[in-house]
């Protein structure tokens, strides 16, 4: 499949980039329904979806897809802790939405009801955006690099 085409008919005049790691589009106002059935449509293989704190404190979620022998990251951003559902249209996308819930208290709109996966269901969601700090959220990846750098003596 043409992954250029694919861009074009789902972003036409939106910009994106090959990188050694695939391509990617940055979208924040990326119309993530038409995404999925757009996707769905031209058999595209959701392959998973990352929630990530950005720096002004947003929720970047990227989803990435299995187009042939390429990869494509697509990335938009939650608005106000919230992002319409795709697991109606792509069941592979539900226990994805419910961790990005868990971890970031991000609402998939549209979905009847989200339950818990990796948290009790008596824990609150957002466990990765409790911090001492309030409207600060810290990206655990991040945080994991640094425990790992101090322990070995440097910096990562």
């Amino acid at each position: 499949m043409d992954v250029d085409a694919l861009l074009k008919e789902l972003n036409p005049g939106g910009a994106y980039e090959l990188r050694r790691d695939g391509y990617w589009a940055v979208w924040p106002d990326l119309d993530v329904r038409a995404m999925a059935e757009l996707m769905r449509a031209r058999e595209v293989r959701l392959s998973t979806m990352t929630g990530t704190p950005g720096a002004d404190g947003s929720l970047r979620v990227i989803y990435h897809w299995d187009v042939g022998a390429h990869l494509l990251n697509l990335e938009t951003t939650a608005i106000e802790g919230r992002l319409p559902t795709i697991s109606d249209i792509l069941p592979a996308a539900d226990w994805i939405e419910r961790e990005i819930r868990d971890y970031y208290a991000t609402e998939f709109v549209g979905r009847e009801t989200t339950e818990p996966l990796m948290l009790r269901e008596t824990d609150a969601p957002g466990l990765f955006s409790r911090t001492s700090d309030v409207g600060h959220q810290t990206d655990p990846a991040v945080t994991a690099r640094t425990t790992i750098a101090a322990k070995d003596g440097g910096s990562r």
